[in-house]
């Protein structure tokens, strides 16, 4: 009987493979998603001294530092984005070879759900989703996590699912991807602003003082109107969208806002709404979740949860135009 000859080559790569403990790429893909060891560590459930023996390993078996402390943080080394990206591919096939995609049943599940949100999102989101959990999966826990304020462009996707403003001005260009909602800017100002006396035109608009939300979601307009080779005169800027009104209340500062968040603003608020003066600056959210996880019946579950909440809520929204 004939025997097959491995090449020195093929034969030391699987030694190589041999000599692999595969929780340690479990660890690698955390610590390369989440960049922080307590992060990884919370997320696998581990210690973190556990997860930083891990990337000793991990280093010592791929000849690389895998992860560098920088002033912002841990960031991989070209080799590790290189090493993730493959093994995110080949946990997909595991995965999906072991039956991953089997039933759920939200009402006896023990699983825990990643959610990552912006404030301007999660306002909406957050309370109806948590009632909806303790309803009808009373077994389920959820990990809510904010954005970081710059991604860089080479980061893993996420675990979970990231509920965020398209980038794509209108239409969703992920394949791991689902729009959840399509709304339009509002712009809102203090009962009794001189400027609330007659329609809002795009000239007055660009006019009048701003109040602006830093973050990802106000600086899309930004850029939208950049686009037009417009700006408006941002005079202040605050944190988050809930600090906003206050001011807005008090000042002759105007301030745009989603559409689906004028409901519950100008009840009890000293506020009114007018139609953003240019209708075609759309503003759409999606659910964006990694590609591996297309399949899993608990995510899928999830993620239809998430865009039914999204749907009911806009439904219910009554808007002042």
């Amino acid at each position: 009987m004939n025997e097959i000859q491995l090449s020195p080559d093929q034969d030391r790569a699987a030694i190589n493979l041999r000599r692999i403990d595969l929780n340690l790429l479990v660890m690698f893909e955390a610590l390369v998603e989440e960049r922080s060891v307590s992060k990884a560590a919370a997320r696998l459930n581990l210690t973190s001294s556990a997860v930083s023996h891990a990337l000793r390993r991990l280093r010592e078996q791929f000849k690389d530092p895998l992860m560098l402390r920088t002033a912002q943080g841990m960031v991989p080394t070209p080799e590790a984005v290189r090493l993730a990206k493959s093994f995110r591919k080949a946990f997909s096939e595991i995965e999906n070879a072991i039956g991953v995609a089997g039933e759920f049943d939200p009402a006896t599940a023990r699983r825990t759900f990643l959610l990552r949100v912006s404030d301007y999102v999660g306002i909406l989101l957050l309370p109806r989703l948590c009632v909806e959990l303790r309803t009808v999966a009373p077994g389920v826990s959820l990990s809510v996590q904010s954005f970081e304020m710059r991604q860089p462009s080479d980061r893993v996707e996420y675990e979970g699912v990231e509920i965020r403003l398209s980038v794509s001005r209108g239409h969703s260009v992920l394949s791991a991807s689902r729009r959840i909602l399509d709304d339009r800017w509002m712009v809102l100002m203090r009962k009794g602003h001189p400027a609330a006396s007659a329609p809002l035109t795009l000239d007055k608009y660009l006019e009048l003082g701003h109040l602006k939300v830093s973050g990802v979601g106000s600086s899309i307009l930004d850029e939208l109107l950049a686009e037009r080779g417009l700006a408006r005169r941002v005079m202040i800027q605050v944190p988050t969208w809930q600090g906003m009104v206050p001011v807005i209340e008090s000042t002759d500062l105007i301030a745009a806002m989603p559409a689906h968040w004028m409901g519950s603003v100008l009840s009890g608020s000293n506020c009114v709404a007018f139609p953003f003066p240019l209708p075609e600056l759309a503003l759409s959210i999606d659910a964006v979740w990694h590609p591996r996880n297309d399949h899993d019946p608990g995510h899928k579950w999830f993620r239809e949860l998430i865009h039914q909440i999204f749907q009911d809520a806009h439904k219910k929204s009554h808007v002042q135009d």
